[in-house]
């Protein structure tokens, strides 16, 4: 086989020569591969699910810090279980008793700290300060006696609009868990045993209820993520098999088409293991991500060597000359993938940092694994053929390759004959797209996260519509050693805050120590010193939601829908415009607005943002660093139009369907775009080899017939691993996170338009530039 030309690159630094060192002693790289990869089953074992839900939002900025501070001195404040139980007549004798036995069951269950009901609610304090419960807990025996216990239920501030709906069809049960037992146990068997009680004592009376809040949420995070796991990883593997199968019709190539992209996620999985890296939403993304983007390599790889062993060549000579032709373009890729996902590690979000670091690592990983196993599983597993075609028939294949060469080849030769046109048409493209991409505005909702076909979001969804909602926003109120909870000024000063939370936010379920004192107000004695007696008497749990342990805090807590960040941001906006003059009046207090929902309002559109122009930046690096590399002023701005075209496209479906930029969104751009340019690098460098190859000359027929014979080498390669790439990154629409659903559908749309990109776009752009640039004024 005669030597041909070979395209040399910048910054390879020899990694791209790491097929050429295992082909020298395949046996012992095969060991060394066995090896590493029994470490890496260890790290495996050690992998963990992060189920947080404020995760996203970890920065190292005061307004965090203030969270955090939440949940060390109120720990029921983020930590409740919500129980919504409804029924059309929930306040009939027999479904009231249901209800009041269920109460009691949940109380003495594991991990049960205290909880807070209907039934919680009291009369106004008698002359002996003794308070009755509304509902006894020997319910009356007359009609008539119960209808005027279910009125005063109904009427009562504590209750009605906050544990009771108005229609009296919906009532809250919210449950302190006690944290020691819930990591002793597990959530899974503590939530469980909630679920067993509230089936066993409501389901029999056809009472329909369900378990939401943060807990719930998170253990169902975490089932999804595992669940996730398993699918993505069988799945995408499943696809890879057939698929490669499918054209190439032999089980060798088929292996060791498959195998490194497997091998890749199982390193990668045992290092993040080792790392201590936790698997979540964002996480889980890496196991399809190494998939397709290692299967796109091997598949390139798997061409090249399947064309040399059906010319006749020895195995270890052909797979020599596919490391040799093709290895360098699958180091390029992975060093602009590094590049496009390089904004992600330096974000403000701990859990998309997290990310950015893991992928970075993917990445890396899976180009030293299928650059190593592809090379030596060939040496080792291919048996030499008598050469089945000619020298002329050698690059003509036959099958569903032969058929995906021939469309590829006409499409492309349609196109250059046309190149100005379709070079206008893809510049009008952009520039439209570009323009829908720029109307984009952030979006973000806490539902994003959570599965919604489990419980929780049905129960919250519920909560919305009947309640005032399950998301709380805190008013939380510090003060130094000078003052004293039961200071007039501190009284004044909780009270202002309530009444700024409940009048001015308009929000409902409003919860502070004030509470208790209009409470007593409307008794006729809220002295200070019956406000201090009340508080003493009760549960510690009820104590805890809105006076820490010190006596030098305090919560002032509502409720509010789950809705998008933009719709919160005003009144979080509104909340901190009211407190400025009780801070200016109370300097000696520290007040500060915070709260899941409150963190999200204010950093989601900035996260999204910064992301976003992170990967406009990143793109445009990526386009230079492409040109330097290659050598090529032509490979750095041919690559503009076809890798812009379906990032913008997607956008534009985006917009055109009134959705938002949201966090998947963005990610799922990011990595299709790390994907997508992978296909245009493999079609740049085969291009400048077949330049070299047609020898001197230049001109119009000159560079139509590089580029005719670009694709009917690489054509194949690139539409069969843009379908494998789209169907390894679409087994995540099976998910339950709508966020994971999400960054499937938007990766496959973005991979199928990169392909209109690569056949159409891309050629188009080259014919009109070597008309500019002829190859002679390049510098090689």
């Amino acid at each position: 086989m005669s030597e041909e030309p070979r395209r040399s690159f910048r910054f390879s630094f020899g990694i791209d020569k790491l097929g050429l060192i295992a082909l020298r002693m395949p046996w012992l790289s095969a060991a060394i591969v066995a090896v590493l990869t029994a470490l890496a089953v260890m790290g495996v074992m050690r992998l963990n699910v992060d189920d947080s839900l404020s995760e996203l939002f970890r920065t190292n900025t005061k307004e965090f810090q203030q969270y955090e501070e939440i949940d060390r001195r109120f720990p029921s404040s983020e930590y409740d279980v919500l129980v919504v139980v409804e029924s059309p007549q929930l306040l009939s004798r027999d479904n009231l008793a249901a209800f009041a036995s269920t109460v009691i069951e949940l109380q003495l269950a594991d991990g049960v700290n205290g909880l807070i009901s209907m039934l919680s609610a009291r009369d106004k304090p008698d002359t002996n300060g003794y308070a009755p419960p509304i509902v006894p807990d020997e319910l009356p025996a007359d009609d008539a006696s119960l209808a005027q216990v279910v009125e005063r239920l109904r009427t009562n501030d504590i209750v009605a609009g906050k544990f009771l709906s108005e229609d009296g069809q919906l009532a809250l049960v919210v449950i302190s868990l006690d944290r020691k037992i819930v990591a002793e146990q597990t959530a899974r068997k503590v939530i469980g045993g909630l679920q067993e009680i509230v089936d066993r004592e409501l389901g029999a009376k056809g009472i329909t209820a369900k378990l939401t809040g943060a807990p719930v949420m998170q253990l169902e995070i975490r089932n999804a993520v595992e669940r996730d796991r398993l699918i993505y990883n069988g799945l995408g593997f499943v696809v890879g098999l057939v698929v490669a199968y499918m054209f190439f019709r032999r089980i060798s190539l088929t292996l060791i088409a498959v195998a490194g992209p497997a091998i890749a996620i199982l390193w990668t999985l045992g290092v993040i293991g080792a790392l201590d890296f936790r698997l979540n939403l964002f996480i889980n993304v890496i196991t399809p991500l190494i998939l397709v983007s290692g299967f796109s390599d091997s598949m390139h790889l798997v061409f090249a060597v399947r064309r040399s062993i059906l010319a006749g060549v020895d195995r270890i000579e052909a797979a020599r000359a596919a490391v040799l032709d093709v290895a360098p373009a699958c180091l390029l890729t992975a060093m602009n993938a590094a590049l496009a996902l390089l904004s992600f590690s330096f974000a403000q979000s701990a859990l998309i940092k997290t990310f950015g670091v893991a992928a970075l690592l993917a990445v890396a990983i899976s180009y030293i694994a299928v650059a190593v196993v592809v090379p030596t599983l060939a040496a080792l597993l291919i048996r030499r053929e008598k050469a089945s075609r000619s020298t002329t028939d050698l690059d003509t294949e036959d099958g569903g390759v032969g058929v995906l060469q021939r469309v590829t080849e006409v499409i492309v030769r349609r196109v250059s004959a046309w190149p100005a046109t379709f070079a206008l048409l893809g510049v009008a493209a952009v520039v439209a797209t570009g323009f829908a991409y720029s109307q984009l505005v952030p979006s973000y909702r806490l539902a994003d996260q959570v599965p919604d076909k489990e419980q929780a979001l049905a129960g919250t969804a519920r909560l919305d519509q009947k309640l005032t909602g399950a998301n709380p926003v805190h008013v939380m109120i510090q003060w130094g050693p000078e003052h004293a909870l039961y200071d007039a000024t501190t009284l004044k000063v909780i009270h202002e805050a309530h009444d700024v939370l409940q009048h001015r936010a308009g929000l409902g379920n409003v919860w502070s120590l004030d509470s208790l004192r209009r409470w007593l107000a409307e008794a006729g004695d809220d002295r200070i010193e019956t406000v201090k007696t009340y508080v003493g008497l009760l549960p510690e749990h009820l104590t805890r939601r809105f006076i820490d342990a010190n006596e030098r805090a305090v919560l002032v807590t509502a409720r509010m829908p789950d809705v998008d960040a933009s719709k919160i941001l005003p009144v979080v906006e509104e909340i901190d415009s009211a407190l400025v003059p009780v801070r200016a009046a109370n300097p000696g207090y520290e007040i500060s607005v915070t709260g899941l929902p409150a963190i999200a309002a204010r950093n989601s559109a900035r996260l999204i943002g910064e992301l976003n122009w992170g990967l406009v930046g990143d793109m445009f690096v990526i386009f230079i660093f492409l040109g330097i590399a290659l050598r090529s002023i032509l490979a750095g701005i041919a690559s503009i139009l076809p890798s812009l075209f379906p990032i913008f496209a997607t956008g534009s479906l985006l917009w055109a369907t009134g959705q938002g930029l949201q966090f998947a969104s963005i990610i799922a751009i990011t990595v299709a775009f790390a994907l997508a340019i992978d296909s245009t690098i493999h079609f740049l460098n085969r291009y400048h080899l077949e330049e070299a190859r047609l020898g001197a000359g230049s001109g119009e027929e000159h560079t139509r017939q590089a580029l005719i014979r670009t694709v009917h080498h690489i054509g194949p390669a690139v539409v069969l691993t843009t379908i494998v790439l789209a169907l390894g990154l679409g087994v995540t629409m099976l998910s339950d996170l709508p966020s994971l659903r999400q960054f499937g559908i938007l990766t496959s749309i973005c991979l199928f338009a990169s392909l209109i990109g690569q056949l159409v776009i891309l050629p188009a752009t080259v014919a009109v530039i070597r008309r500019i640039l002829p190859r002679r004024a390049e510098r090689h």
